[in-house]
């Protein structure tokens, strides 16, 4: 259960995220260095990339009174806006200069890293969501009937 926890970590998500290595034809560099450049620019990757880290880390630093379902759901939609990213970045590249990074081991083993890492958050704030809402209100009575 604990490498769980340190997976799910939103501090590791990110640190995962921001270390994908992208391969171009002459020059590679970390995401973060074109999520950076792309800021600027109000690139669609680079907007999507800064929301989902930002509901990451607002939920992890918000204060947790009680259960909420609230709180999985916005990791849940952080990881997916951070894949999303992800999948525009390389979508949008209509000159396939970033397509090095599937062909080389190491673009492709830390992606596959970020890949295994968001895959096991999803799955740990579906099993969260599934807990919170299943439980049974104050008054005795089940939410799912």
């Amino acid at each position: 259960m604990k490498i769980i926890n340190v997976l799910t970590n939103p501090y590791t998500i990110i640190i995962s995220f921001f270390i994908i290595i992208i391969s171009g034809e002459h020059v590679g560099n970390f995401y973060i260095t074109y999520l950076l450049l792309a800021l600027p620019h109000f690139s669609i990757y680079a907007i999507t990339a800064l929301a989902g880290i930002v509901l990451i880390l607002i939920t992890f630093h918000s204060k947790k009174t009680a259960v909420s379902v609230s709180e999985p759901i916005l990791n849940l939609l952080g990881v997916l806006l951070m894949l999303a990213s992800i999948f525009t970045f390389f979508y949008t590249d209509y000159e396939h200069y970033n397509y090095g990074t599937f062909y080389q081991l190491v673009p492709q083993i830390t992606l596959i890293l970020f890949l295994l890492i968001a895959l096991t958050t999803i799955v740990a704030a579906i099993i969260k969501i599934y807990k919170t809402v299943g439980k049974k209100s104050s008054n005795g009575l089940n939410i799912w009937k």
